[in-house]
């Protein structure tokens, strides 16, 4: 819902435009990826490692920019030439998130859904996007947030139910998929979080209940 909403809602992008996004190697990114190539949308991919860079290509990523090398706006300037790149979605914050505003084109848009830069949430450098006055006043570029849960409290249950829709209709038809989950049992809590805060885990710890052991406990 995320992945979709981001692309086809809050930018509404179009076929044959730019899409800067980070945090590419994601599960959200991942599903940007394959949505925007089965739409016609290309994307410019930001990831942290090299070893990471020909994953990313072989989901359908166009472009990808390795940060542990690369330098953003050099590379968006390259990669997009005079024209530039108006739209961009961010799921890391912090002086990522910053270089990625700095990377648009006058009157682009970022959207902002997720601080990776911190997952345990208390590095204050880390939660916030240093911008440039300059750049935003100047140039009319505008950052804005996106919380899912929010979505859905200021739509319509038909809008909800559509967009639900839709998503299960991409899955179905093989332009949506992720990887598949881990199972843990409930004792192997710590070993569950231990994967989920691994970097690069590659894939999510699911907890599996037994519905007959635990019957009846509420």
């Amino acid at each position: 819902m995320t992945a979709l909403l981001l692309v086809t809602h809050e930018l509404d992008m179009q076929p044959g435009a730019w899409l800067l996004q980070t945090a590419a190697g994601s599960t959200v990114g991942r599903l940007v990826i394959q949505l925007s190539r089965h739409l016609g949308i290309r994307t410019i991919n930001v990831v942290r490692r090299r070893a990471a860079v020909e994953e990313i290509k072989a989901l359908g990523g166009d472009e990808v920019i390795c940060t542990e090398d690369e330098d953003l706006r050099q590379r968006v300037a390259e990669i997009t030439g005079p024209a530039g790149v108006r739209k961009a979605i961010d799921c890391v914050a912090g002086p990522v998130g910053a270089e990625v505003s700095q990377a648009l084109a006058p009157g682009g848009e970022l959207v902002v859904y997720g601080a990776l830069s911190t997952h345990r949430q208390t590095d204050p450098a880390a939660l916030t996007i240093p911008l440039q006055a300059r750049s935003v006043i100047y140039e009319t570029k505008t950052v804005r947030g996106f919380w899912l849960n929010r979505w859905f409290g200021t739509v319509s249950s038909e809008d909800t139910l559509h967009a639900l829709a839709r998503v299960r209709n991409l899955v179905v038809d093989g332009v949506l998929s992720i990887p598949l989950g881990r199972p843990f049992p409930l004792e192997a809590f710590a070993e569950a979080v231990a994967l989920a805060e691994a970097p690069a885990h590659g894939t999510k710890p699911l907890f599996v209940f037994d519905e007959g052991r635990y019957e009846g406990d509420g």
